[in-house]
């Protein structure tokens, strides 16, 4: 049985005193949000800090509301539950709903959080593995050593990037509000990912994300988001791709494709889109696209299915979340 290391609890009352106590203790604290992801890192000892901070007690991080500036602002501990069930996310943020639907299964789903996913760390064979089972072999780049099992003479960790929500949230252009000692500050989400299976992005150890902002889309917008699984529920992706189209007709106004779980983190596939953007949507066009998608993948043999298949298959779900996105679209102009 695996238990958890030790560590010291801690649950403040609000955001200043958790800002605070990360602040004071430098590193060397936790936060738990949802704790799905978390708990097993501490069990296998991937993790071993001095304190776990819950932020569950902290109170304004569960909304789902309509903002200034015409966004949706969704708290950083709202629930994958929440976001699947709400109202407000269901129509134009259908790409959103579906991810947050396919996070694990129902019990996973009412503990994790948005702000755990898009903070979660990369996965690999090598590495999400028991204690005793790593001292076996060589320390990998992700453990602070010198060789990647997966790559052979990479310099850099090939760990998988697996969150199902940031694709989606990447292609709705959303914001994330972080704070900090020094106040508050907005990203761009897509661009706190570093590429990088090691340091998967670049929150820093006493940031706290607080909030997630999506702009409101303009005309007739859908998403979607498909995901491919080794199993049909509680499983990670092997591949995802989240889509966000707005047309003008028949003809695609605007558009972002995002893949997941093909590198060590999220791809935005820009030729395919400047190759729709502007265009009548056709098969063709949408064939191409795919090819696109698949040419830009990446994986490598640290998941459960083949590279080559998982090429493949990203050109395969970005046709189907095209298409779903479209009739999405063209619905909501009704």
């Amino acid at each position: 049985m695996l238990r958890l290391p030790k560590f010291e609890y801690m649950a403040p009352p609000t955001l200043d005193e958790a800002i605070s106590l990360l602040e004071f203790q430098r590193g060397g604290v936790k936060i738990l949000a949802g704790g799905t992801d978390l708990l097993p890192c501490l069990k296998d000892r991937l993790l071993t800090p001095a304190y776990v901070m819950d932020l569950r007690r902290v109170g304004g991080l569960t909304s789902i509301e309509k903002a200034p500036g015409n966004e949706i602002r969704i708290g950083a501990l709202c629930s994958m539950t929440a976001i699947e069930e709400s109202s407000l996310l269901k129509k134009r943020f259908a790409g959103l709903t579906d991810a947050a639907s396919l996070v694990g299964g129902p019990a996973i789903r009412n503990m994790g959080t948005i702000g755990g996913n898009i903070a979660i760390d990369t996965r690999c064979w090598y590495f999400n593995q028991s204690h005793l089972w790593r001292k076996s072999i060589e320390q990998c780049l992700k453990l602070g050593g010198a060789v990647c099992h997966v790559v052979k003479g990479a310099k850099r960790c090939h760990a998988c990037f697996v969150a199902d929500t940031v694709p989606a949230l990447i292609s709705l252009n959303a914001d994330i509000i972080v704070r900090d000692s020094g106040g508050e500050r907005r990203h761009l989400l897509k661009e706190i990912y570093t590429n990088d299976g090691k340091n998967p992005n670049k929150l820093k150890p006493h940031d706290i994300i607080t909030q997630i902002c999506i702009p409101m889309p303009d005309g007739a917008s859908g998403s979607a988001y498909k995901k491919l699984m080794l199993r049909g529920a509680i499983d990670f992706p092997l591949v995802s791709s989240a889509v966000y189209v707005c047309m003008d007709g028949d003809a695609i106004a605007d558009v972002k494709i995002v893949l997941g779980a093909v590198d060590s983190g999220p791809i935005e596939i820009t030729e395919a889109e400047n190759l729709l953007r502007g265009n009548t949507v056709n098969d063709d066009l949408i064939r191409k696209a795919g090819y696109m998608a698949q040419q830009a993948a990446r994986p490598v043999a640290n998941r459960g299915s083949s590279p080559s298949y998982r090429k493949k298959m990203a050109g395969v779900f970005t046709r189907r979340a095209l298409k779903e996105a479209i009739a999405r679209a063209k619905a909501n102009c009704v």
